[in-house]
């Protein structure tokens, strides 16, 4: 790697928009930024009317799901996963479909501005071998289920595959590993505390999925007495290094348990919308205490891991609901896709771009048709941008966009496969 500077009309450093600057590159780390440069010391990028961001980190994905997107629209979670996707993947998942379905996800991510997923799946060694391969960053979970799949036949085995999962990318400087029991519908307490002890034992991170629709809580309810997040703060999973995907059926005692207790929220709004599963209750959230961030969950559900979208979405729902269009402003929702993302996640020098972070970001334009005229680049990332205005994507110092070309993936490639496996998940 080399020295770069490349100069732009935005770059948003320290947390604050500056203008016709160069940011400053190092190999893999930000330098800085500067008015001029030295002659020579520098290989010179000039994006001319573009901005560098921090690039999105999306907290709750299944990335290998992008093959069964399409697949069944148009009904509730439950019918959906049931009778729908799961058994699609008890027929396809193996190692090399995941592989696949994963690097048709990375091409997406990357051509949209993320650098970074935070992904619950099985046969999850091929999901960061593919992240690693195009260059992205990613955690990678490990699911646990009470039943067995094509992954493991009970908890202890789970719980092995993800010890060889850590083994596999012991200090990978861009693949993290979690450990994601799937729900408190499809994982008993027993199993929630098997997997504290493994993520305290291993000091990795814990991802599940928490009161994401009405079925769920009542369902919880009647199993065990008490609602889900009643059921976790009883385990002691709110004492955990643990990030929860939805939250959206709590109560306001449980809004204050969860604020109290610092909880990481990753906030997957349409999603929720197509299933009609309910609104997170976002602002109530934030005010208590909580860390919310944004996710596109599994673009089966979604249809897309389209970060731009997902904050426009989330931004204006919340304002609708609360009947306030002040809330959730632009700076605060895109803050929700970077550093608040980062902090849920303890990705260490991510998420903003400041001296000693890694350099990873995005270069957006903004002499593009929708993008004219500019008043606040920011707003404009949340209500205007589209991934087709992201030209150029670094991670870790390395570029896998360049002029809205990929540098490390072979599209064409990724195209024939995934219409190679439509036609399998069909026959």
């Amino acid at each position: 790697m080399k020295k770069l500077a490349i100069k732009a009309k935005y770059i948003f450093y320290n947390n604050k928009i500056h203008t016709d600057k160069f940011l400053l590159i190092n190999n893999n780390l930000i330098e800085g930024i500067s008015n001029q440069l030295t002659d020579g010391e520098y290989e010179v990028l000039d994006k001319g009317n573009s901005g560098i961001f921090p690039a999105f980190i999306n907290t709750h994905t299944h990335l290998p799901m992008s093959y069964f997107r399409g697949l069944a629209d148009d009904l509730p979670l439950k019918s959906w996963l049931e009778e729908h996707i799961w058994p699609a993947e008890s027929k396809m998942l193996n190692e090399e479909f995941v592989y696949d379905a994963t690097t048709l996800a990375a091409a997406e991510m990357i051509r949209s501005g993320t650098i970074c997923a935070n992904d619950m799946y099985f046969f999850s060694k091929y999901i960061g071998k593919a992240l690693k391969d195009v260059g992205l960053r990613g955690v990678v979970g490990g699911g646990v289920l009470d039943f067995p799949t094509k992954f493991a036949k009970n908890s202890d085995e789970y719980l092995r595959r993800i010890e060889e999962l850590i083994e596999e990318f012991e200090n990978d400087e861009l693949i993290k590993i979690s450990i994601c029991p799937h729900a408190a519908y499809t994982v008993n307490p027993d199993n929630y505390k098997k997997c504290i002890d493994f993520a305290n034992k291993y000091n990795i991170q814990i991802h599940t999925h928490l009161a994401e629709t009405e079925w769920e809580v009542n369902e919880i309810s009647n199993r065990y007495g008490k609602t889900p997040v009643r059921l976790f703060d009883e385990i002691g999973l709110f004492d955990t290094n643990t990030i929860f995907a939805h939250v959206i059926w709590v109560d306001d005692e449980e809004i204050e348990i969860l604020g109290r207790k610092k909880a990481n929220i990753a906030a997957c709004v349409k999603s929720n919308l197509k299933l009609a599963s309910g609104f997170i209750k976002a602002q109530k959230l934030q005010e208590a205490g909580a860390n919310i961030t944004i996710a596109t969950d599994g673009n089966a559900s979604n249809n897309s891991l389209n970060m731009f979208e997902e904050m426009s979405t989330f931004a204006k729902t919340q304002k609708g609901l609360n009947l306030n269009p002040t809330i959730m402003n632009a700076e605060n929702v895109f803050n929700m896709s970077t550093k608040n993302a980062a902090k849920a996640l303890n990705l260490s020098k991510c998420g903003e771009l400041k001296k000693g972070n890694f350099a990873d970001f995005m270069i957006v334009s903004f002499d593009d048709i929708n993008m004219l005229p500019v008043y606040n680049p920011i707003s404009h990332l949340v209500y205007t941008a589209e991934p087709s205005n992201v030209t150029d994507v670094f991670v870790n110092g390395q570029c896998l966009l360049k002029d809205r070309k990929f540098t490390t993936i072979d599209i064409e490639q990724v195209k024939e496969k995934a219409k190679y496996w439509s036609k399998k998940i069909r026959s």
